[in-house]
């Protein structure tokens, strides 16, 4: 799917300005002629590496907590005031922290007669595309308020799972970079002695110990050259990936195979799912709405074939059993006893805590087994270096 930006005015004579999604230029113009929009000006969305970098770099000062404190305090607040006002309160709160910037724009363009959604849009880096998709359907529902409130705590889940996935690496990348250390002192020290004494001898260095020169050496020649190949690199995939469909739906396969990665789309999903049927929305279009606010392509082509299998009117759960490979049979019990019983929303908000306590209980382990394989990592790196040095040490006790 291609972005596209665009410039109108509906019927009211109400500026409307935004992006959306589409196959090509005419699948564009038709869907926002069919949402009532005149259209002024449409054009597809370049990337832009510089307003790319401008916008990770103020998500990352900003935290990930910020989303969630963002929406919390907008629920709050929205129970007493105007959506207009609670954001103006909050720009004001803000005044000299990085956040003004955002606030201040929000309001804004909610002044300019734009929906807060669209508003949102513009900084989709940062809110995401699952958020600002429902809020905008909060919007349609009149239930904003009930929607910030669960983004609050769904964005709260999400963060608290974030922190514990980076406490986890903490141990195995100080082992790492403790053996990476070490190993730069036995390259650039311990080992050339032994070149130097093996050259006076007139003997070679086994080979083991001449590619762990040669390497180092290279890697010192060339430190700054392979950084910026390095740095070119991680820019390119992350251009490719945001602009590329093919080599992101791979990716975002590869994803879908990581338990846990798995476990926190099928939770999102759930949750989606059981608040847009609670408020009033059909099935098939739920799952097209959940759908186009996941940032998972391969989970998004897997809804859509879900969908069209729902509106041919087959089970959802029979769908679900038949399209998403690998799902355990707890969800798909709940879920058929749910569509039996006419209770699929509780049934669905059951999957979602059944989700939660997997995600918990994966990330329970997942320090212990970071631990071993940052420790078997480190130990193989360290293992061959020692190895290397070992090994000419035996040699010259046969030399002498």
């Amino acid at each position: 799917m291609k972005k596209f930006k665009y410039k109108g005015y509906d019927e009211n004579s109400v500026a409307q300005v935004g992006t959306l999604e589409a196959e090509n230029y005419a699948e564009a113009y038709a869907v926002l002629q069919f949402q009532g929009v005149k259209v002024v000006s449409l054009a597809q969305e370049r990337i832009s590496v510089v307003k790319l970098f401008e916008d990770f770099f103020l998500k990352y000062k900003l935290g990930g907590r910020w989303r969630s404190v963002f929406f919390r305090e907008l629920s709050v607040m929205l129970g007493v005031m105007t959506l207009h006002d609670s954001l103006r309160t909050l720009a004001r709160a803000a005044e000299g922290d990085i956040s003004e910037k955002i606030l201040k724009e929000l309001v804004e363009t909610i002044e300019g007669g734009e929906s807060f959604s669209a508003a949102l849009r513009r900084y989709e880096i940062i809110f995401g595309s699952d958020a600002i998709q429902s809020v905008e359907i909060g919007e349609e529902s009149g239930r904003l308020q009930e929607v910030t409130t669960r983004l609050a705590e769904q964005l709260e889940r999400s963060y608290a799972t974030e922190r514990k996935v980076r406490s986890a690496m903490y141990y195995p990348l100080v082992v790492l970079i403790a053996a990476f250390v070490a190993a730069v002192v036995m390259i650039n020290i311990t080992l050339p002695v032994f070149e130097s004494f093996y050259g006076a001898a007139g003997n070679e260095l086994p080979i083991i110990t001449k590619i762990f020169l040669g390497a180092g050496r290279f890697l010192a020649a060339h430190l700054f050259l392979i950084s910026v190949i390095i740095l070119a690199a991680i820019i390119f995939l992350i251009i490719v990936y945001r602009e590329v469909e093919a080599f992101k739906f791979f990716c975002d396969t590869l994803k879908l195979k990581i338990k846990i990665l798995r476990e926190i789309e099928l939770r999102n999903l759930f949750s989606r799912l059981s608040f847009l049927l609670e408020s009033g929305v059909t099935l098939d279009d739920a799952i097209k709405l959940s759908a186009a606010s996941s940032g998972n392509l391969k989970m998004q082509r897997l809804l859509e074939k879900i969908k069209s299998s729902v509106e041919a009117g087959e089970k959802f759960g029979e769908t679900l059993k038949r399209v998403l490979e690998n799902l355990s049979p707890l969800y798909l019990g709940l879920i058929v006893t749910g569509e039996a019983s006419g209770n699929i929303v509780e049934m669905l908000q059951q999957c979602e805590s059944m989700a939660d306590f997997e995600i918990e209980e994966t990330l329970k382990a997942l320090p212990a087994k970071a631990e071993v394989y940052g420790t078997l990592t480190a130990g193989v790196i360290v293992g061959a270096l020692v190895f290397s040095i070992i090994l000419p040490i035996l040699n010259m006790t046969d030399l002498l």
